[in-house]
């Protein structure tokens, strides 16, 4: 549910802190951060239609023949017909992943940093195919279990490693793509993996960001609460223009490796 916690902060500062987001609060913008007018960065209009917003990414889709994906699915069609669908835009079902390390992307390109290293007349294309190339001998990461822990925002699926073993996968992984790609960020051992079905696109009012959220956990409970152990990977390296499709490049490792052997293997 909303109201989860996955780190030290309390459930009640958890939901207000999700509430304050939704209602606008503490921002001067006047749409969300991913929301703008045509030719200003965002990767969304006003009114919710997809925008050019390029890029590269890792991720791992959802398998669309899992039980999982259907009930995602389902959720997300429950969002759409809530009373307060209109404050979103929803995302494509084929689209679903989980990212497990943010590229480069933008419009400017390289609004969330620049590969260290890499000159600043480069274009995506150079990038991705650098990106490419470093990362064709990965033989590390292949799969990971997951499980749904609540949801972080209506439309965002807030997803948790299963045991210990699959967070320290998770976090090697990252730390790998960092010094492969030289993308240095802040998040590094701090990200909160997830799985996005659509995009706040105007603020909430108080009471309308109360019933959105009390809404995503009822959906939460119905679709998603009963799934463990879900199995995610190979990392797949993708390039996408906007938010409505991504484009698999290269698969990392060999996605042919059987997983109770990969596990055994980072159990030693």
């Amino acid at each position: 549910m909303l109201s989860d916690v996955t780190t030290k902060r309390t459930a009640d500062s958890v939901r207000e802190d999700i509430f304050q987001y939704l209602s606008g609060q503490n921002t001067a913008l006047e749409f969300p951060k991913a929301i703008t007018k045509p030719g200003q960065g965002g990767k969304f209009d006003t009114y919710g239609n997809v925008m050019h917003h390029p890029g590269n990414t890792f991720v791992c889709h959802v398998d669309q023949k899992s039980d999982f994906f259907v009930s995602l699915c389902a959720l997300q069609d429950g969002l759409k017909r809530s009373a307060l669908a209109s404050n979103y835009t929803f995302l494509p079902q084929h689209s679903f992943h989980m990212t497990i390390f943010c590229g480069i992307s933008g419009s400017p390109l390289g609004v969330d940093g620049w590969p260290k290293g890499m000159p600043l007349s480069a274009n995506l294309d150079q990038i991705t195919q650098q990106f490419d190339t470093k990362i064709s001998a990965w033989e590390k990461f292949n799969k990971v279990l997951m499980q749904p822990s609540g949801m972080s925002m209506p439309g965002t699926v807030r997803m948790i490693p299963a045991t210990d073993i699959d967070a320290r996968i998770l976090r090697e992984a990252r730390h790998q793509l960092q010094d492969l790609t030289g993308l240095y960020r802040n998040d590094i051992d701090t990200y909160e993996f997830h799985i996005s079905l659509g995009y706040l696109k105007q603020w909430y009012n108080d009471d309308e960001a109360a019933a959105a959220i009390a809404e995503a956990d009822s959906l939460f409970y119905s679709h998603l609460s009963a799934y463990r152990d879900l199995e995610f990977g190979p990392i797949e390296f993708c390039k996408f223009q906007n938010m409505h499709y991504f484009e698999i490049i290269r698969v990392l490792g060999n996605a042919s490796l059987k997983m109770n052997n990969w596990r055994a293997s980072v159990e030693n």
